[in-house]
């Protein structure tokens, strides 16, 4: 019959007290819960610097984006016909008002 009245025994010439004695008897167990807080601290360090490294490509995307559309404007405000006119006039190159002329060539092998 078990009595609740006093402490388990505790072997006093390895245990100095009730909770020395658990700690010792559950040893791996708390090494199993110790090595489980390590991996989840890693974890989270983990992830942090990935969602660190997924905003600063976020930033740089946005600015790529802003960049590109820049250029984009650019290119087409300088590939227009009046743009074009100015930058070869110093060149004595004159824009015709009238398309340029198809030539066919006929079936005799004239053109």
């Amino acid at each position: 019959m078990l009595e609740f009245s006093r402490p388990p025994r505790t072997g006093s010439s390895r245990f100095s007290s009730v909770s020395a004695m658990v700690v010792w008897k559950n040893r791996i167990f708390l090494i199993f819960l110790f090595s489980l807080f390590l991996v989840y601290i890693a974890n989270v360090q983990y992830t942090e610097i990935r969602m660190r490294r997924a905003q600063e490509l976020q930033r740089e995307i946005t600015q790529l984006k802003w960049r590109y559309w820049t250029i984009k404007s650019g290119m087409m405000y300088e590939g227009m016909e009046e743009q074009v006119g100015k930058k070869v006039s110093d060149r004595e190159i004159v824009i015709k008002e009238q398309p340029p002329q198809i030539l066919l060539k006929d079936k005799s092998g004239k053109q």
